[in-house]
């Protein structure tokens, strides 16, 4: 059977030597043919688009360049349960099997394919507990005072600049040119400000 070995470490102080010899004895034992290796250095928390050797391997297995993929552990392929799964995923897609040395996972196997579907059930609950965190959090800074959504530009030393140059002629182009704001922003604020003139002569 021809295999793909895949190595990763955190930081540029550590070594995948150890991953390895370990992973190379695994596949003496097993009769497994090493026709390519990857080994990267990055964060394991990182999508598939910052790590280049994890693009480079799904990228050979959707060729079929080997058919399964060697790993120390599954969190060499991602520490971040979302990643995990869309790397699995893929390699199931093409038809690609995982063997992981610590877990001793085959999925080529029934176990080894339950456990698969055991991280996808942990990811969706994962996902689900964070946006319930998400919205809980939400609501207690809401209750507390606190205002979501973009910042105003409109500050009181801006109104004021916005409503000293209009009494000076110039147009709300201008205005937003000098003041390097939208133009949005100055009819906001010359709306205010009616708004605030109709209300003081009401009262």
């Amino acid at each position: 059977m021809k295999v793909a070995l895949f190595l990763r470490v955190s930081t540029t102080g550590q070594t995948t030597e150890n991953q390895l010899r370990e992973l190379t004895e695994v596949c003496t034992r097993n009769n497994w043919q090493v026709v390519e290796q990857y080994d990267e250095t990055v964060s394991g928390t990182k999508g598939v688009k910052d790590r280049s050797e994890l693009s480079r391997m799904l990228k050979d297995a959707s060729r079929r360049k080997f058919e399964k993929v060697v790993v120390w552990s599954v969190d060499r392929l991602g520490r971040n349960m979302k990643h995990l799964v869309s790397v699995l995923s893929q390699l199931k897609d093409t038809g690609i099997n995982l063997y992981s040395y610590k877990q001793g996972i085959d999925t080529s196997t029934t176990m080894g394919e339950s456990f698969f579907y055991m991280i996808g059930i942990f990811a969706e609950l994962e996902n689900n507990m964070r946006k319930e965190r998400q919205v809980a959090g939400i609501k207690r800074a809401l209750a507390n005072g606190a205002k979501f959504g973009r910042k105003s530009k409109l500050s009181k030393n801006i109104r004021e600049e916005i409503a000293s140059l209009r009494s000076e002629g110039l147009a709300m182009r201008q205005i937003a040119k000098q003041l390097n704001i939208s133009v949005a922003t100055v009819h906001k604020a010359c709306s205010e400000k009616v708004a605030e003139n109709c209300t003081s002569q009401a009262a």
